[in-house]
Order: C-alpha cells, then structure tokens, then sequence
C-alpha cells in the first residue's frame, strides 16, 4: 500500500489547498460515540485497578491530558466505492483527494494507523497501549478500510506528558502529593494542570502543515454523480493550482458494446 485516500466536500478541499494544512479534529466531534470510549475504559481501568496511590492517581491524569489533545483524521485505503461515494458525497460536488502514503511520514508529529475492526473492541484495552486504542472500531465499519491519521499534540507519549507536566504534578520521590485524593477529585486536577499549560480544552481542532513537501497531493477526483459544470470548474481550478485532475469518478460510466 503506497496511496491512501479522503473523501471532501469541495469546500474542505479548497480550505487545505488555501492553508497548505490538514484539519485534524479532536475524536469527540465525529459521529460515531464509541471513538473515545476505548481510550475512556483505559483510563476508568487504570483508576479500578488498585488503591488510589500516588503513582495510580499521576498515570490517570497524564492519560486524561493525552486523551484531551489528541487529534485524529480518517483516511481510507480505497481507491473508491460506491459506498464511500454515497457516504461523503456533499450534494455530489465531492472529491477524492490521493496521497502517497509515505510523505505522511514526513508531516511533523504524524503517525498512520490502521484501523482494526473487531465484533469485540473492548477486548483490546487491556492489551494494547493508550495511543494504539484510537485505531480500534467496531466491525460495523469495516467497509470504510480506514487508515487513521493521528497526532498528539506536543506528546509522544506517557513519558513526555510526564516530563512536560513534572512541575504540576510535584514528582519528587518523596511527596505525598495525591497519595489518598479521591477518584473524584481526579478531573478537577487534570482541569487545573491543563489550564496552567495553556492547552485550551475548547480547541478541538489542529492544524498540521504539509507545504513543505512538494506534489503532496497526487490527485483530485470528482464524485461520478457531479453535474458537468462543476466538472469543468474544479478542472480548471486544479489546472490552477498544478494539480493532477483526473475527472469524475468512472464508477458509473456506461460500458461500450
């Protein structure tokens, strides 16, 4: 697999072609409501596994601030279906937009993963890291063949939370900071540390740069049910911009006799 795939409203392709950016979101903003609630069992089993000790109550709060600045955005490995098609299809003025997979590599702080579908997801979180759990949704989708773009703000993970927060957290070895806090107390902890940091809870949104690879969009398609005006806009517009336009989508196209 060397391509992946998105499916936009002309609109939203014109706004990353304007910004020379993709729009991560935060997962709570999509439709489906079990994309977060992987990571918040984690994080509920974390606290459920023993006393509130110190180091239990740290690990809680430094996963509720990876969980709150954690932005994602769904790609898939399909060139087109007619499901996806129907799906995105933005009053049949939608695009699909291809890219080679391997300068996601080279955005700033951006790893690709692959969306596993299980009939049981709540089986994997015990056994699969924090970060990993965002890759895990319900068989339900599996059409979609998603490959799921994510990145984490500033944090690579626990350790670097934990290196950037120290200060709040009062790490040193013999504190007795949060030994006995109760459970309950613990998200008005992780409210108070985040607003020292700055890190705005109501930004859910990010943006990551992509203008410094060059050709990174590899092509435009337009949905199959476009009127041809619109065909001949966005023709124009990539001819515009250098872009390789391939025209609307075949999918549908009459078979010669």
């Amino acid at each position: 697999m060397s391509k992946i795939y998105r499916f936009v409203s002309f609109e939203t392709f014109v706004d990353m072609l304007m910004k020379q950016s993709l729009t991560f979101v935060h997962p709570s903003l999509w439709d489906d409501p079990y994309e977060l609630k992987f990571i918040e069992s984690k994080i509920k089993k974390t606290i459920d596994s023993g006393s509130y000790s110190k180091e239990n109550t740290v690990e809680t709060i430094i996963l509720n601030i990876m969980k709150h600045k954690l932005y994602c955005q769904s790609w898939t490995k399909l060139d087109e279906s007619d499901a996806l098609w129907r799906i995105y299809n933005h009053n049949n003025t939608s695009v699909r937009i291809e890219v080679d997979l391997n300068d996601i590599s080279k955005l700033k702080n951006v790893e690709a993963l692959e969306v596993e579908y299980l009939d049981d997801p709540y089986q994997m979180v015990e056994k699969v890291p924090f970060y990993d759990l965002i890759r895990i949704k319900r068989k339900a989708f599996s059409h979609e063949q998603e490959l799921r773009l994510v990145t984490h703000y500033k944090f690579n993970g626990a350790e670097d939370v934990k290196e950037y927060v120290k200060d709040f957290l009062k790490l040193s070895g013999n504190s007795k900071f949060y030994k006995n806090i109760e459970s309950e107390k613990i998200p008005d902890e992780v409210a108070r540390i985040i607003s020292k940091l700055n890190l705005n809870l109501k930004d859910k949104t990010y943006q990551v740069c992509y203008g410094h690879i060059d050709n990174f969009i590899k092509s435009v398609m337009l949905n199959p049910f476009a009127p041809e005006w619109f065909n001949d806009t966005l023709k124009m517009f990539c001819e515009t911009y250098g872009i390789n336009y391939l025209g609307k989508s075949q999918l549908y196209a009459q078979i010669s006799n």
